[in-house]
């Protein structure tokens, strides 16, 4: 995947491919940029330069290597701030919006995502990750089935930007568990011809495509996550 430009009014979002399959992002406007998470530090060190962008914040959604890794190296090169996942949560503003900082235990006890409600842009790092979620790696199965919960009380129109690329695998897991879903056939085959729409999906779409989002109690959940560990 190459990086990928959303504009949004006066604001530009730029998905950046980082490490093997992840995905990081600066938020733009007027020549400044908000950075979600930093797996690695050459590919962001390169967008900046490339688009003549001077970095604001980071901002972590968990502190897992792979999206904080580089993290130091651009906090040292750029002497910018890095707001770890363990400030409490809440609003504050970002580059002339409003960030809203939003607890989702589950993949981690500790995990943050970050929704931006002018622009209807959610980056949700592990917790939703296009078509499926996170490992349970230090939270629990109740947790992330209630932090799944509160991002589906969202308005349907956000657009979900998640920590990675694990499409293909999670439509074909999707698909083991209603083999007659066409919108999730559907996901799949768009992801052959148009990979950017099918990853960066709207929430109305990840209701219908992602099974951790269509069971109703914590029980079938966790069984769920059961079989997608060993899919």
């Amino acid at each position: 995947m190459q990086t990928t430009r959303f504009q949004i009014g006066d604001f530009e979002v730029l998905a950046v491919p980082v490490l093997h399959d992840n995905v990081v992002y600066l938020v733009c406007r007027d020549g400044k940029a908000v950075l979600i998470d930093a797996g690695e530090a050459k590919p962001v060190f390169q967008t900046l330069e490339k688009e003549n962008l001077q970095l604001l914040n980071i901002l972590i959604t968990h502190t897992h290597y792979d999206h904080v890794g580089g993290c130091r190296a651009i906090v040292d090169r750029l002497g910018v701030q890095s707001t770890s996942p363990g400030v409490e949560a809440g609003e504050c503003p970002m580059l002339g919006t409003v960030c809203r900082s939003i607890s989702t235990p589950g993949h981690m006890a500790v995990h943050k995502i970050y929704y931006f409600p002018e622009l209807n842009v959610l980056f949700t790092g592990d917790t939703l990750i296009n078509g499926a979620c996170g490992r349970l790696l230090g939270g629990t199965a109740r947790q992330l089935f209630s932090s799944l919960r509160e991002i589906c009380g969202l308005p349907d129109d956000t657009r979900i930007l998640g920590g990675h690329d694990y499409l293909v695998d999670n439509m074909e897991f999707a698909l083991s568990v209603e083999p007659g879903n066409a919108n999730m056939q559907s996901r799949l085959d768009l992801y052959r011809t148009d990979p950017v729409a099918a990853i960066f999906a709207l929430l109305a779409e990840e209701k219908k495509t992602n099974p951790f989002l269509r069971v109703d109690t914590v029980e079938e959940f966790t069984e769920l996550r059961k079989q997608k560990d060993s899919f």
